[in-house]
């Protein structure tokens, strides 16, 4: 294999933070996308944990784990950067990440995305991911 692929299903969730990281560090990959529960039940015995995303690597690592993941990548392409404190920044950017998940923050995405103003799609009821994205903003 020559470039990264990430194994996730069609559409977003914890997959989407990877392919963030990886945009950010202008890397190409490839996909390859869940669509059936027979591509999950063939990818299964190289997950370790039964869970995507996947991140293979150009030497065939597989990468399993979302936080794993995404520390790979602030590693390996120096996303983390040399300032003191920073790479306690970035680990805590994504912890917090993962739990801005269960709050709704695809949800806002998805609604900015499609046409809603950001006031709008945050304010959706049941939507509790502000707290996380004033934080990002500071």
């Amino acid at each position: 294999m020559s470039m990264y692929k990430l194994h996730y299903f069609y559409g977003r969730g914890r997959g989407e933070m990877v392919r963030f990281a990886l945009g950010l560090a202008a890397v190409d990959y490839e996909e390859e996308f869940i669509r059936t529960r027979q591509d999950m039940l063939d990818l299964m015995p190289k997950l370790r944990y039964g869970q995507a995303p996947m991140l293979e690597t150009p030497e065939g690592e597989r990468l399993v784990q979302t936080g794993a993941i995404l520390r790979y990548i602030a590693r390996k392409f120096d996303l983390y950067g040399k300032a003191e404190g920073k790479e306690e920044r970035v680990d805590e950017i994504i912890e917090a990440s993962s739990d801005a998940m269960g709050s709704g923050l695809l949800d806002v995405a998805m609604r900015y995305k499609y046409g809603q103003s950001f006031e709008g799609a945050a304010s959706t009821e049941g939507v509790k991911c502000m707290r996380w994205i004033k934080a990002w903003e500071a």
